[in-house]
């Protein structure tokens, strides 16, 4: 008897533990997505960008809703339109600073998603004074390093940690 209830409890944790790392590959998938973008943006490839974007928009849109978890699943709803709106946007445009725009309000509501989601990673929220024509933008990382944008003059400050361990 003791052995069912063991092997039951095992059942329960393994699939608990499976349905927890779905959850981490949807959003992990879309951030993989968007640091791919980052990057290109940050070497000032308007082209690169824009295709990326592309790959971005495919995996927010393959996100499968019934695999987040109440809080991710929440948060993903409210901003999932605008993520798929800033995306297009960054994908139809081969101006960078027009990208850049939209790039801002895409690491605002995609931050708002991982610091209440595991993606089994940490992830940085970083912040540059010179970004948005001297206003500062903040973006996520996957490195605790800044990569700034060459003609930057001043470097950017880290501002937040968000991880499966630790939220901002």
């Amino acid at each position: 008897m003791k052995s069912i209830k063991l092997l039951m409890a095992t059942a329960i944790l393994l699939f608990a533990f499976n349905a927890n790392a779905q959850t981490n590959t949807n959003i992990a998938k879309v951030l993989n997505s968007y640091i791919a973008l980052k990057d290109a943006l940050v070497k000032s490839d308007a082209t690169s960008a824009s295709i990326l974007a592309k790959d971005l928009l495919t995996s927010i849109e393959s996100v499968n809703m019934n695999e987040l978890d109440g809080s991710s699943h929440e948060q993903w709803m409210k901003v999932n339109a605008e993520l798929k709106e800033d995306a297009e946007h960054i994908n139809e445009t081969k101006e960078i600073a027009h990208q850049r725009d939209h790039f801002i309000t895409l690491s605002k509501n995609l931050f708002s998603v991982i610091k209440v989601s595991k993606v089994g990673t940490p992830v940085f929220y970083q912040f540059c004074p010179m970004a948005n024509k001297g206003k500062g933008a903040n973006w996520l990382s996957l490195e605790n390093k800044i990569k700034i944008h060459t003609t930057a003059i001043v470097t950017g400050k880290q501002i937040g940690r968000a991880s499966c361990r630790e939220r901002v």
